[in-house]
């Protein structure tokens, strides 16, 4: 596993054999830039490694300000799909904030054609990656 980027807030990690690109979020409390900077990051990233799968670790993150939930339907969703990413994930313990979030982020990753699940861990994900 390379760590392509880590602060307080979050990790970006990526794993060759499954072309696998993670974010890991660490910290309840986000502002905005500290929200895209992992994201804009793997942007940055997918134009040099190639990157199939998606997974976003989200709990440990706390409530995602409806703003910056439209940043990332918005901007991020569109560019990676651009990019050339196939699948997306989701790792959490769902509660009812996480829920709407997740909600809205599967309608947008569904309108780019890109499929997008939720599992319980990380193993579950790279799992399912492994069947394509």
């Amino acid at each position: 596993m390379e760590i392509v980027f880590e602060n307080e807030f979050s990790r970006l990690s990526y794993e060759e054999d499954l072309k696998i690109l993670t974010i890991t979020w660490k910290n309840k409390k986000l502002s905005l830039e500290e929200y895209q900077r992992p994201f804009k990051l793997a942007l940055e990233f997918m134009t040099k490694k190639p990157v199939d799968n998606y997974i976003s670790d989200i709990r440990d993150q706390g409530i995602v300000s409806p703003d910056f939930r439209k940043w990332l339907q918005e901007v991020a969703m569109p560019e990676a799909a651009k990019a050339g990413l196939k699948r997306v994930v989701g790792v959490a313990n769902v509660n009812v904030f996480k829920q709407y979030y997740i909600n809205h982020v599967f309608q947008s990753a569904k309108k780019f054609g890109l499929p997008f699940k939720m599992f319980n861990t990380i193993e579950e994900a790279k799992k399912w990656f492994g069947e394509f």
